[in-house]
């Protein structure tokens, strides 16, 4: 048995405070209540750690299904920014979010969760709920994807913390779940762990300073790169911008933020090839700086699109910008991701 005098003030006061919060229920409401992941607070976070192994959610999270994944998808395509709130099919995309989180789909049962956790209100008609919250049923399924090991999830369940979303507001807990969710693989956890550590980048909130840890932080921001976070490229775009004055891997770095979604890339870009001395290597380039207007008035309209083909169209220099229509949608669809159209079944020949 652990004697109370063993413990490490953080263990001691966390079981103070179960104590002095199992005192007035019974003891089967808080054990039942101790059973419940989000009562379950990880180590707590810790700045000036030396050690960080950089890991994947896509590799750390359960194998998605093939239909529910289906399902998620279609789910996507209808929640589009092309179409008002008020014209959206809000009863279909909930219904296939939940057919795809019933298959233990973690990316649809995450976007129900955050469906139900905000809800929907009508933009014409402002009044009009498209989408009933219901917070218990957001907490359920996130606490379900936690039990499957699901990083985002342990991200999630910090974001409740920090917001006092069900639990009570507790930024030491939300702290120590995000450090657990970027340890697990969560790009999100690790953008956000990794800019606060980075603490050059944070010069608007010199409080910070007390965590710096530049050398966990890139870790962090490099491993959230490497799966593809917009955040994160943003983030050391301005690292080596700013800080290392080093143009090419700043200027790399932010044209992979495009790619990866990052409408703050895609601006900073613009700028960027505006000037006389910003990061274009050969100075001012209009055309350049016109193409990254385009996407990111495209991203600031829809943050889902991705543009892995984006050389194609905005090839870094030195190579030359190949001829463009002038048109937005073809420069946008040109940089998206090809998507094969599967060849239709043959049909036997009469005879």
């Amino acid at each position: 048995m652990t004697s109370l005098t063993t413990l490490s003030s953080g263990t001691w006061r966390r079981y103070l405070s179960l104590f002095l919060i199992c005192l007035p229920l019974s003891q089967t409401a808080c054990s039942m209540d101790n059973d419940l992941p989000r009562n379950h607070i990880p180590e707590l976070f810790h700045p000036h750690r030396t050690e960080f192994t950089c890991k994947s959610e896509l590799t750390a999270a359960p194998p998605l299904d093939r239909e529910a994944d289906i399902w998620y998808q279609e789910a996507l395509a209808l929640d589009t920014p092309d179409l008002w709130k008020d014209d959206r099919n809000w009863p279909r995309i909930i219904e296939l979010y939940t057919k795809a989180a019933e298959r233990k789909h973690w990316k649809a049962m995450n976007n129900l969760a955050t469906l139900y956790q905000t809800g929907v209100w009508g933009l014409k008609d402002s009044k009009k709920i498209l989408v009933e919250r219901n917070p218990n049923a957001a907490m359920t399924l996130t606490e379900d994807a936690m039990r499957m090991g699901v990083p985002l999830a342990y991200a999630v369940m910090g974001n409740y913390y920090a917001d006092g979303f069900i639990v009570k507001k507790d930024p030491t807990a939300a702290w120590a779940f995000w450090q657990k969710a970027a340890d697990m693989g969560s790009s999100f956890a690790q953008f956000t762990i990794g800019r606060s550590l980075n603490a050059v980048l944070e010069k608007d909130e010199p409080e910070r300073e007390r965590w710096s840890n530049e050398v966990i932080g890139l870790k962090m921001l490099e491993c959230a790169f490497a799966q593809g976070n917009g955040d994160a490229a943003e983030a050391l775009g301005i690292e080596y911008d700013v800080i290392q004055k080093d143009k090419s891997r700043a200027l790399h770095y932010f044209h992979e933020g495009v790619k990866f979604g990052s409408a703050a890339s895609a601006d900073y870009l613009r700028g960027e090839f505006q000037k006389v001395d910003g990061l274009a290597p050969a100075g001012v380039d209009n055309s350049r700086a016109d193409r990254y207007r385009v996407f990111k008035k495209a991203l600031e309209h829809d943050s889902d699109l991705r543009f892995p083909n984006l050389d194609n169209v905005l090839p870094l220099p030195p190579a030359k910008l190949p001829q463009w229509s002038g048109k937005p949608e073809d420069l946008i669809n040109a940089a998206k991701e090809i998507h094969p159209v599967p060849p239709k079944p043959a049909t036997n020949a009469a005879s």
